[in-house]
């Protein structure tokens, strides 16, 4: 079983597919795909794997495509975050440890130096960065908190008679753990909370030395090498431990929030917790990022699987030649609907990097952009969950050759599976998303409370008749037309749903916010994914309608459709709860347009990782 190269496919599709930056995608397809250096090795002790790792690193970013990606951030060139993304997708399938140990250096720590310092920061820091005089890390997860960040522990106290902040790590629960790079990196970006005159102004970041240019320690810097993982084994993760690291007054990160000479605190933003959340916010593009390396792995696993389908036979009528095994129904059901899920998941990221550069570029603060925020925050949880369904099902459904280390697939499944936790657990990704989807629903409200009752008497009116009675003829059912409104109506449903639930909880039983939100919480997850299905949806359709070439435009639509039937197909037991669907319906979406769609991607399924992916 030949492992999938990276190709340099140049077809309509191709370029369709891989969008505004299809040739820069090409360019660097073919340096790393031509380079000795990534030519996969699995014979290598941990040592071995990270130096290895490193020397990859070092070769890619020192390539003058790579040098121009970095001073594009610097610059704030138009369109940044999106080449910055691509490329990082295309690293991450020539091997995932590299994708992401540059993702650490480059648009982690380097992201922070962006988003969150000022223009003295990026000069300072982002050009020898850029010129690997150095290299970074990222120190934001503590042993006690990773996802709710305001209560980090680690302290910066300001020493006024010496301009300095003193970093210091005050307990064992606020030691800084699973940092990448921390066996190698020289500089940290730390979060601490910042103290002064004994009072916390809530967490910052600051610059934080950790190694000299020998490699050596600096005095009061500790870290433990936290050693062997499920994956990512080229990484080096690790615990660091602050006592009394002073650092100047300059290395705090001051975009949002900065101390005088004379050790008063000034910020554009007054209150702490919009402070901390414009902090938060300015970090989006690199938990888009994570998206775009779970789509990369999706795309390499189903370009191998479905490959090794189309050769390989296996059983047939008797007398006659094996058939491939494509051909046997369970590997179409398993294979096709996870392609037609990374080609929706292709656009519907290509549509929030659009999103943010658009802001960037316009000198927006991403605080101000919740509903794109919440639309990174619900793609990274619902791609990091199907590459991980996508990747077990291309391993079984390539036998004992998916369990080999040679053909990447139980690789690519051990070096993501952290993604469902790295850059935020999923389940509070979900609630970010919820949480906005009800600001909206207040503010309209609130805004408009005449306008919205009638809306809302209205739509519910609507459906309460689309449920009284079969209120779809069947040739409808394989329609996209049919199937965007069966996600608006899950949506729908369930936001109105919710709203109901807590409003009774607070208003009515008295219960604390915390409390019935907690008690909601699996309503709020569904909730969540059901407003991505149809985002994702929506943008793999205009897609469709946007595609230039006839003939890819049709292969995209029967896609598009296979990917609308499963979202419908997968909760159909909740639209016959809610009855709007039928049975019959039912019956016929599983029966008709289900194996249709199915079997007619199949047909096509080589000439799509072929031409895209390989």
């Amino acid at each position: 079983m030949e492992p999938a190269d990276l190709g340099l496919g140049d077809s309509s599709l191709h370029r369709y597919l891989d969008g505004e930056f299809w040739s820069l995608k090409n360019e660097l397809r073919g340096l790393l795909g031509g380079c000795p250096l990534f030519r996969p090795r699995y014979d290598l002790s941990l040592d071995e794997m990270r130096t290895l790792t490193f020397q990859r690193v070092t070769f890619t970013m020192g390539l003058p495509l790579l040098k121009r990606a970095i001073q594009d951030q610097v610059e704030k060139t138009r369109n940044f975050v999106s080449r910055s993304l691509v490329i990082g997708e295309v690293l991450s399938m020539a091997d995932m440890a590299t994708g992401v140990k540059c993702g650490i250096i480059y648009w982690l720590f380097g992201g922070a130096i962006r988003s969150l310092g000022g223009p003295a920061h990026v000069t300072q820091w982002l050009q020898p960065l850029q010129e690997q005089k150095y290299t970074g890390m990222f120190a934001m997860t503590e042993r006690g908190h990773g996802s709710n960040v305001r209560v980090i522990q680690t302290e910066a106290t300001f020493d006024f008679s010496a301009q300095e902040f003193v970093i210091d790590t005050p307990c064992k629960n606020a030691e800084k753990m699973y940092i990448g790079n921390a066996m190698y990196g020289n500089y940290a970006a730390v979060f601490a909370q910042l103290i002064i005159n004994g009072r916390s102004q809530g967490p910052h970041c600051f610059i934080v030395p950790v190694r000299d240019e020998n490699g050596s320690l600096y005095p009061g810097v500790t870290v433990v090498d936290m050693m062997h993982k499920e994956g990512l084994h080229g990484v080096d993760n690790g615990i660091l431990r602050f006592d009394s690291v002073r650092i100047p007054r300059e290395n705090l990160l001051d975009k949002f929030g900065s101390v005088g000479p004379d050790g008063q605190y000034h910020s554009p933003i007054k209150d702490k917790s919009a402070r901390f959340n414009a902090m938060l916010a300015a970090l989006t593009p690199s938990r888009l990022a994570v998206t775009f390396q779970a789509m990369g792995s999706m795309k390499l696993g189903l370009t191998i699987a479905i490959r090794y389908s189309h050769s390989r036979r296996q059983f047939g009528p008797k007398a006659r030649e094996e058939v491939k095994i494509i051909e046997h129904q369970t590997q179409t059901l398993r294979l096709m609907p996870h392609l037609a899920t990374a080609l929706a998941l292709t656009f519907a990221s290509r549509y929030a990097g659009t999103l943010l550069d658009e802001d960037i570029f316009r000198g927006k603060e991403l605080v101000d952009s919740r509903p794109l925020q919440a639309l990174v925050a619900g793609l990274k949880a619902y791609s990091t969950w199907e590459n991980v369904s996508c990747l077990q099902d291309c391993r079984e459904c390539t036998g004992g050759m998916g369990y080999m280390m040679e053909n990447q697939i139980s690789g690519l499944k051990c070096d993501t599976d952290v993604f469902v936790t790295f850059e935020g657990d999923n389940v509070v990704m979900l609630q970010v998303v919820v949480r906005e989807l009800l600001a909206q629903y207040t503010k309209q409200c609130e805004e408009r409370p005449v306008s919205s009752l009638l809306r809302n008497w209205v739509e519910s009116g609507s459906d309460r008749l689309r449920t009284s009675f079969l209120a779809f003829n069947m040739d409808t059912v394989g329609h996209l037309t049919f199937l965007l409104k069966a996600v608006h109506f899950r949506e729908r449903i369930l936001q109105r749903g919710l709203v109901a639930r807590i409003y009774y909880k607070v208003m009515t039983e008295k219960e604390d916010f915390f409390s019935a939100w907690n008690s909601c919480l699996h309503h709020i997850t569904c909730l969540s994914l059901a407003h991505i299905h149809r985002v994702t949806l929506e943008q793999f359709c205009l897609a469709v309608r946007n595609c230039p070439d006839q003939e890819d435009q049709d292969l995209l639509k029967q896609f598009c459709l296979l990917y609308g039937t499963k979202l419908v197909f997968q909760e159909r037991a909740w639209y016959l709860e809610h009855k709007y669907l039928t049975p019959m319906t039912s019956m016929r979406i599983r029966r008709q347009a289900w194996w249709y769609f199915v079997g007619g991607c199949n047909w096509n399924s080589v000439r799509q990782p072929q031409s895209t992916w390989k």
